[in-house]
């Protein structure tokens, strides 16, 4: 049971008591049973879905940022390869002159 107190100005203004009921409605659970659940019984009927659903959308972003940063490394280590035999080009132009 729950009281909600409204508070005015320095005074004490108790309220009464109300009675909150469960949101029940008909539902079918994974087993295809026919019962009536509350709406947080519901959501947890389809949980176990939910989270194989997430656990493979985050691996899958996982498997492609990997896959990303993978590039990323390949990429540098060419241009650092590009910029070494630039240098050692401008080396041995200026050995032979």
């Amino acid at each position: 049971m729950v009281g909600n107190r409204i508070l005015l100005r320095g005074h004490y203004n108790p309220t009464n008591w109300t009675r909150k009921y469960p949101n029940v409605q008909k539902a079918m659970t994974p087993e295809g049973e026919k019962v009536k659940a509350c709406t947080q019984c519901i959501k947890t009927f389809t949980k176990d879905a939910r989270m194989a659903l997430k656990k493979e959308e985050r691996a899958k972003k996982l498997a492609e940022k990997a896959v990303a940063i993978e590039a990323k490394k390949v990429a540098e280590k060419l241009k650092q390869e590009k910029k070494a035999a630039r240098k050692k080009d401008i080396g041995t132009k200026k050995k032979k002159s």
